[in-house]
């Protein structure tokens, strides 16, 4: 898809000179078109973003507008070519463009990129530190542009071109550079005039035969351009004497040595440039003695595309250094690799970190797990072991772990509680109690976390039980959690929730209560059944719960009700009324 790259933009813009333009000399610029778009998908955030890190002073992107009025990034409009989706984005919602793929096309690598909003560009770029070229697709879009602009504080930072006439009016100072481009080869005389009469000269390299032609961008550099404007940022900045590798290779001696911080810092900043061969020295990293290095190492191999070989992996399960075995399971498991057969051996490690991340690690990976390399963890192990190793055997042994489990929740919840009894008078801990206390805190959170892994029937009853049942202080986030995760279960058996609105622990009551409300409409039959028979105060609480769930089908026994129940009379109207307001009519 060739065409003279920014020509709609620049060329030929003979706007009086001012000293309010964005482009002055000094050091060679290197523009970008369409984003970094021989290296990324094209006008997404990452590609804006590496074209920054790559050298890029000023990057040419697309606006269209959306059908429901919202500014995105997006060149050709149709939807075919660079998503998952069909159609036209001026045909289409904002919010189903957020559903689109903008990656996949280019490859699985990319996988998951989206069409960005351009208000998350003007922040990308703001951070970055780099100017815009703005090619405007469709008429109208100024107002909105120019506002977005002002509050993002990027007005004074970019170009216009395209459909921009209605930016004038707004913006007297816009396009004030007066800018030439010229072709490859050009001469030094032909850039020294243009330049003598007040113009800014940039040599177009995108969109043409040149695209990958070094010798002729050093060339333009050497014969005295302004800026080179690149499809290949990578070629331009090693034409304008600024390559990409010399930041890598400072980066790589940032991450060797100085402080942890510092270091851990560099691994960070150098996994973003993404399609660099770096992966090999993560990997070295990966096995760093110290923990954070190693972990930040981790995540760098984990993000890494092309995507980090398995073996890379399994290979650290075995290294001698514990970080590298501890952040080696991590990384396995967030990648769900199926390589629970090489996790195995770390179940032999006497460190708890590493046990924890291995026993997380088979929680997340597929394969089979014997109860028996499981169960020995949840009787003698530390807390946060325990809470691990109850997430591989919900996992991998689902019958055993319905058994098992709701007994080791008790006693960590008895055990929480014979310490705040021990405080009872006495609001002041030790740093041990207080380390105990979190580690049993993270130890109830993964073993409420292993519930919601059991099928449906375990999982409902366990969590009911949890949800439904009065709880001191130290365990009411239990109930809490597991009260959430009823919503999209408990319509396999209402009956749970409706017995629970009867409970002394207002609670409780309260619990039960809006787990119907964001339950699904199923439960809606059962809570009228229930409604006539209902003790008064369950009576109240079922009414609003129709209520709120809009259930027009019950107004005809609401009605009835209301002349048998007086006491509820103004309950009643309310829930009717609101009943009402929500009967949606097409």
């Amino acid at each position: 898809m060739k065409e003279s790259l920014l020509s709609f933009l620049l060329l030929g813009l003979a706007v009086p000179s001012s000293d309010a333009g964005i482009l002055h000399r000094g050091k060679v610029q290197m523009f970008c078109h369409r984003t970094a778009n021989s290296d990324m998908p094209e006008n997404t955030l990452e590609s804006l973003a590496l074209a920054a890190r790559m050298g890029c002073n000023l990057v040419e992107l697309d606006i269209r507008r959306t059908l429901d009025g919202q500014l995105v990034l997006n060149h050709d409009g149709l939807l075919d070519r660079l998503t998952s989706g069909t159609g036209t984005v001026e045909q289409t919602s904002s919010d189903e463009l957020g559903l689109l793929d903008a990656g996949a096309w280019m490859g699985q690598r990319f996988e998951n990129m989206h069409i960005p909003s351009f208000d998350d560009t003007l922040e990308v770029a703001r951070e970055q530190g780099i100017e815009l070229a703005l090619d405007m697709k469709t008429k109208g879009e100024g107002p909105l542009i120019f506002e977005a602009l002002q509050r993002h504080g990027m007005l004074e930072r970019v170009i216009f071109g395209g459909e921009w006439d209605d930016i004038r009016p707004l913006y007297p100072a816009a396009n004030s550079d007066r800018v030439k481009y010229l072709p490859p080869g050009s001469s030094a005389r032909q850039i020294s005039d243009l330049q003598h009469n007040g113009y800014f000269v940039v040599v177009n390299f995108s969109a043409n035969s040149h695209e990958m032609d070094l010798p002729s961008m050093r060339a333009a550099v050497a014969a005295g351009a302004d800026a080179i404007n690149v499809d290949y940022p990578r070629l331009g900045a090693d034409a304008v004497g600024r390559p990409v590798e010399a930041k890598l290779a400072a980066l790589a001696r940032s991450a060797t040595s100085g402080s942890i911080q510092t270091r851990a810092a560099a691994i960070r900043e150098l996994s973003r440039y993404q399609g660099f061969p770096t992966q090999q020295l993560f990997a070295h990293w990966l096995r760093d003695p110290d923990d954070q290095i190693s972990r930040a190492a981790a995540v760098a191999l984990i993000i890494a595309r092309p995507q980090t070989p398995i073996p890379v992996f399994i290979g650290a399960l075995s290294a001698p250094e514990k970080t590298a075995r501890r952040n080696a399971a991590w990384a396995v498991g967030m990648l769900h690799a199926p390589v629970t057969s090489s996790l195995l051996p770390l179940l032999n490690e006497k460190d708890p970190a590493i046990l924890e991340e291995a026993l997380l690690a088979l929680s997340r990976c597929p394969g089979d797990v014997p109860a028996d390399r499981l169960l020995p963890f949840l009787e003698s192990s530390p807390p946060t072991v325990r809470g691990a190793a109850a997430l591989a055997l919900a996992r991998h042994q689902p019958q055993v772990a319905a058994h098992n489990l709701p007994l080791l929740l008790a006693h960590t919840e008895q055990h929480g509680a014979r310490i705040q009894a021990q405080h009872a008078h006495d609001a002041t801990y030790t740093q041990q109690e207080i380390d105990s206390i979190t580690a049993n805190f993270r130890e109830q959170m993964k073993l409420v976390q292993a519930l919601e892994l059991l099928p449906s029937s375990d999982a409902l009853d366990l969590l009911a039980t949890q949800a439904f049942q009065t709880l001191d202080e130290h365990s009411s986030m239990n109930a809490l959690v597991a009260g959430y995760q009823l919503w999209d279960r408990i319509a396999d058996d209402p009956a749970l929730a409706v017995q629970a609105l009867s409970s002394p622990d207002a609670d409780v009551v309260n619990r039960a209560e809006w787990v119907m409300v964001k339950a699904s409409p199923s439960v809606l039959p059962i809570l009228r059944e229930s409604l006539r028979s209902a003790p008064p105060a369950a009576r109240e609480r079922l009414i609003r719960i129709l209520a709120w769930q809009g259930d027009s089908e019950s107004l005809p026994l609401l009605g009835e009700l209301q002349q048998s129940n007086p006491e509820n009379s103004a309950l009643i109207d309310w829930a009717k009324q609101k009943i009402q307001t929500l009967s949606f009519t097409p």
